[in-house]
């Protein structure tokens, strides 16, 4: 019998450094932000694309960039996934996402004891993965307490 690993699909996201995945399953689309003509909304934490308008949640923001204005506007990205099955929102991100698959038995679920505030309130399991000549660790978002805490 073959010892095969279970592996998923992520899109795995920089905010503040930090490395965040999400499950492919959980995200809809990955869409370039809309530009100027959504300036009113978006000063609301709303966006409109296409017939859609969508809750836009800035991690930047809840995990410690007290600047957000510093980051780069050049290129910004929404990550579309779905509250319920009526609403969407979109996690703000200033870089493109990037498809990992990583393994399931690697995934450390992280104690509900060390759920404090910032990082930690939001995730739900860590992962350690070796990149070329270094590791990173990625954390996996838990949608539930990210609405909660934004």
């Amino acid at each position: 019998m073959q010892n095969q690993s279970k592996a998923e699909k992520f899109i795995t996201f920089t905010v503040a450094d930090y490395c965040l995945a999400l499950p492919i399953k959980a995200v809809l689309k990955v869409v370039n932000c809309p530009g100027e003509e959504n300036h009113k909304l978006s000063k609301m934490g709303l966006i409109q694309i296409g017939r859609h308008v969508i809750r836009v949640l800035d991690l930047h923001q809840r995990l410690g960039i007290e600047n957000v204005h510093q980051l780069p506007e050049s290129q910004s990205f929404l990550i579309i996934t779905s509250i319920s099955q009526a609403q969407l929102c979109g996690i703000l991100i200033y870089e493109p996402p990037d498809l990992l698959e990583l393994p399931l038995e690697m995934m450390q679920p992280l104690s509900q004891s060390y759920y404090q505030s910032g990082l930690l309130e939001i995730v739900s399991h860590a992962i350690i993965v070796s990149q070329e000549k270094a590791t990173k660790t990625i954390f996996l978002l838990d949608m539930q307490q990210v609405l909660k805490c934004c």
